[in-house]
């Protein structure tokens, strides 16, 4: 039988773990770094919700031949698609560039026995990098 003590205890610790927690989840990058950190591990793990939160409100996308821009929501169900269709099985940076006139990263991944490049480019706004463009060849 629980006493009321313990009862207590773990009520008010799940109260606070669920406070708590998901602050940590809700971080947001913006260093130039931070960023392209976070979409490194969101692409490798296929978390396009997790991808969505580095871009800017409206991104221009190309993906594998198509090409639009595109609200954020939009983008995250895109590519919430395209993860599904072709498990990442590896992810390198091939590249990356951060001063005055551009910054951008470029990807490459593998899915299956296909290599698609990923370039990002990102623009600061506030000192907060967001992702402007996202391309998928």
């Amino acid at each position: 039988m629980i006493n009321r003590r313990k009862f207590l205890r773990i009520n008010i610790f799940g109260f606070l773990l669920a406070a708590v927690l998901p602050s940590f989840y809700a971080f947001s990058a913006s260093t130039f770094d931070e960023v392209v950190s976070l979409a490194y591990s969101s692409i490798k793990t296929g978390n396009a919700k997790q991808l969505s939160d580095t871009f800017s409100n409206s991104v221009s996308l190309s993906l594998k031949g198509d090409e639009g821009v595109y609200t954020k929501f939009q983008v995250e169900l895109l590519l919430e698609e395209f993860f599904r269709n072709n498990k990442i099985d590896k992810i390198k940076e091939v590249q990356r560039s951060n001063n005055s006139s551009s910054s951008f990263a470029v990807f490459s991944i593998n899915s299956g026995s296909t290599t698609y490049r990923i370039f990002m480019k990102f623009y600061v706004k506030d000192n907060v990098f967001k992702i402007s463009e996202f391309r998928i060849e």
